[in-house]
């Protein structure tokens, strides 16, 4: 074990001193926490890959973040997860795996931020600590339910802009016809040359039933 690793393991542990009182599970550098039926919170730690050939580097275009790590933050919703992947259930979920996700560091420090293993790393705990207790547990709990979610996603302003889409679908699962609607208005603000994307949209929408009528077809 390298010794960046040793030293992100002891973040880490102090992080997770920290969350499991909150209510998060571990399992390697992620953590969960079910707010309600199929709907998960999740945090996790993505340290800088080694840069692998001698010519990876490119100042100002690729850097290299081996050394450093940073904080995901990110809502998975169970039924929409399923959409793309059928009949494999989870119990646990990685950030890869959320439709809300977000940077720890936006949130309190207002950048895509890398921290540097070995610099300080008890203040780096602290900052996180600090961190996720002020800002980010606040983040995810405005999406720790379907209506929260359906709330706030679309206004949040770090939302994606498939934001409104991941509402949309939420509301497929309940009310239809409701659904139907919000899918609709997404779709014809998709923009024309986006015809990999409407096609997409529209293979969601068969599989609720829905039929999506084309204005610029």
């Amino acid at each position: 074990m390298t010794d960046y690793k040793i030293q992100l393991n002891e973040i880490e542990k102090s992080v997770y001193s920290f969350l499991k009182p909150q209510g998060f599970k571990k399992k390697g550098r992620t953590f969960n926490r079910q707010t309600e039926k199929g709907l998960y919170q999740v945090i996790n730690f993505q340290s800088g890959q080694f840069p692998i050939g001698g010519n990876y580097v490119i100042p100002g275009i690729r850097e290299s973040f081996y050394g450093t790590f940073t904080i995901n933050l990110g809502v998975c919703v169970e039924e929409i997860y399923k959409l793309a992947y059928p009949g494999k259930p989870k119990t646990f979920y990685r950030e890869y795996n959320c439709h809300l996700r977000l940077r720890l560091s936006k949130l309190i420090r207002g950048d895509d931020h890398w921290w540097s293993i070995g610099l300080n790393n008890e203040k780096i705990s602290e900052e996180i600590i600090e961190g996720l207790n002020s800002k980010g547990l606040s983040w995810l709990d405005k999406f720790s339910s379907r209506e929260k979610i359906i709330r706030n996603w679309g206004d949040d302003t770090h939302a994606s802009l498939r934001a409104k889409l991941d509402v949309a679908l939420i509301v497929l699962f309940s009310d239809k016809e409701k659904g139907t609607t919000l899918l609709t208005e997404y779709f014809i603000g998709i923009e024309p040359q986006q015809k990999g994307h409407r096609e997409y949209v529209l293979e969601l929408a068969s599989k609720f039933g829905v039929k999506i009528n084309q204005p610029f077809c």
